[in-house]
């Protein structure tokens, strides 16, 4: 299975402060090579599932194109499976692109960082005005409409003293898929790791005194994390597939490993015409590879952390994709320790809860053939011994 990023445009509606797409010059797809990209992606590999995201700037500047793009694989391409994605900041959404999405059965990534005092700190029209109200009024439409969408909550260092504040903010209105966003470029004080350290240790209680209330809601960086505290990894250095089962396509036909590069034609590692290089993809990875990795070589939570799998986050702030910033080093550690936490709950509650929460993942590890880790162990043997 492959997946594909298409890039409709790095124009938006929006000036994000934190925006890490520095683009010198606008692209524009258009619909030629919207055509050309298609038939290049439905026909790379061996014609299996394929993942398509649909991505800017924000990609609802051109919704003409989403609605060809969509319309254009359904009539030349009946047969495939194709599973459709977009991250949008929701200011554009209407009814009748809802509808589309349903009938398509979209995944929707909504960028909305909570409440609008916070949202309102770095998330505002280009005119410098405030769109937190048709964003919201748009984004309860999503929710209401039963299409599977997520909330990503960029974390700034303005935002962090307001974490807590925002989590509730959307879990009590039902936005129950969370996702916090760090800011890629954050820098780390002393000052400001202990805000952030206090402000996970309200969303820990708040998400146990929820769960127990029975008002389940997932946080990524806690749900997503469950995989990697129950299985061992070996402690290794684990790269997401970029460049080699994931591939991004800008609007002028050009494809790179990672949407962390996309700004410098230098990391490009083909085009829709002459297709992809997976060697140089590889290289381009092997060469800012530290082999001697001297800030992680000895670190106790490899497997857990972030860093050990965004590898092009990792090169933008170091220059090495398995050296992460300090900040993320720093935050990671700080929802490990969230993490042992709420695995000592879940080993606590009756067998039935134990099973529902964490049993896929116990199962999956055993079917594979893996290896647990400590607390995989304990959650396996207790399943194991209240059959």
């Amino acid at each position: 299975m492959f997946s594909f990023t298409l890039y409709i445009t790095t124009d938006c509606n929006l000036k994000c402060q934190y925006c890490y797409e520095d683009y010198h010059n606008h692209y524009q797809l258009n619909e030629k090579t919207l055509v050309d990209s298609l038939e290049f992606i439905m026909n790379y590999g061996d014609r299996g599932k394929v993942l398509i995201d649909f991505l800017g700037g924000e990609p609802l500047l051109k919704k003409n194109l989403i609605y060809q793009a969509v319309s254009y694989i359904k009539n030349n391409y009946p047969e495939r499976e194709v599973k459709y994605y977009i991250t949008t900041n929701c200011s554009l959404m209407d009814d009748q692109f809802i509808a589309f999405m349903k009938e398509y059965h979209f995944t929707v990534r909504l960028s909305f960082d909570g409440n609008k005092e916070t949202h309102d700190l770095n998330r505002i029209a280009k005119d410098g005005v405030s769109c937190y109200g048709k964003i919201f009024e748009n984004i309860m439409k999503v929710k209401d409409s039963g299409l599977n969408f997520s909330v990503r909550m960029t974390v700034t260092e303005n935002t962090i003293p307001f974490m807590f504040e925002n989590i509730r903010y959307l879990h009590e209105h039902n936005l129950d898929n969370i996702c916090m966003i760090m800011d890629v470029y954050l820098k780390i004080s002393d000052e400001l790791k202990v805000k952030f350290e206090k402000q996970v240790g309200q969303i820990l209680q708040y998400y146990l005194n929820e769960a127990a209330a029975g008002r389940v809601f997932t946080i990524d960086q806690f749900d997503g994390k469950m995989f990697n505290m129950l299985c061992d990894f070996g402690n290794c250095f684990g790269m997401c597939d970029a460049g080699i089962g994931n591939f991004k396509v800008f609007p002028n036909g050009q494809i790179y490993p990672c949407g962390f590069l996309t700004s410098n034609e230098k990391y490009c590692i083909g085009n829709i015409k002459e297709g992809i290089d997976i060697r140089r993809a590889k290289l381009i990875a092997i060469s800012n590879f530290d082999k001697n990795d001297p800030k992680c070589k000895g670190c106790t939570i490899r497997d857990f952390c972030h860093g050990m799998k965004c590898g092009y986050m990792n090169f933008v702030n170091t220059g090495k994709i398995n050296v992460p910033s300090d900040a993320e080093c720093i935050f990671e550690h700080i929802f490990y320790k969230a993490m042992v936490q709420i695995l000592e709950y879940y080993l606590q509650q009756p067998i039935e809860i134990v099973r529902e929460k964490l049993g896929m993942y116990i199962d999956y590890i055993q079917e594979e053939n893996l290896k647990f880790s400590e607390f995989g162990e304990k959650i396996a043997q207790r399943l194991s011994n209240e059959k």
